[in-house]
């Protein structure tokens, strides 16, 4: 996944007859509680911010022959959420597998996934592991306990 994104970033570095143009990636997660009955009730907009490992993992994805694995899983915790140094969530409490999107031609791609009988969650990542794992970015919220909670973290390059 993310070897087909970077692709993409090579490709526009070699083109244009020798110009550059700057490379951003930002990111923003949409969280969505749910009742019992699957009713709304509430929707959260953040921002997340790539670790430094995730850093590692992006460059290693461009410029090694062998791989690191795709951010396949998304986690959740009860801690509070680290910074740029984080290397795993401060109190990870469940880990699922996460849903890649991604429109060819278009510069974002988006993972989702559900957390269900969710306690006083305060942060979230994405992973590209069941267990361990590079940490690819991470988000702090206030305390959130819901029946169902549904995250969607969209990365957008620019």
């Amino acid at each position: 996944m993310l070897k087909r994104i970077f692709d993409f970033i090579k490709t526009k570095f070699c083109m244009d007859l020798g110009k550059t143009e700057n490379v951003g990636i930002c990111g923003k997660v949409r969280l969505t509680g749910r009742d019992k009955e699957g009713n709304v009730i509430f929707v959260k907009h953040l921002k997340n911010l790539i670790t430094n490992s995730g850093f590692d993992l992006i460059c290693d994805v461009i410029g090694l022959d062998t791989q690191p694995s795709d951010i396949t899983h998304m986690a959740i915790g009860n801690g509070v959420a680290g910074g740029v140094e984080a290397t795993t969530l401060t109190s990870e409490t469940a880990r699922v597998t996460a849903t890649y999107d991604h429109t060819a031609g278009t510069k974002s791609c988006s993972f989702t996934a559900t957390f269900t009988n969710v306690t006083a969650a305060t942060e979230y990542g994405l992973l590209n592991a069941s267990v361990g794992g590079s940490l690819l970015n991470i988000a702090g919220f206030s305390s959130i306990t819901v029946d169902s909670l549904e995250i969607i973290a969209t990365l957008t390059l620019s």
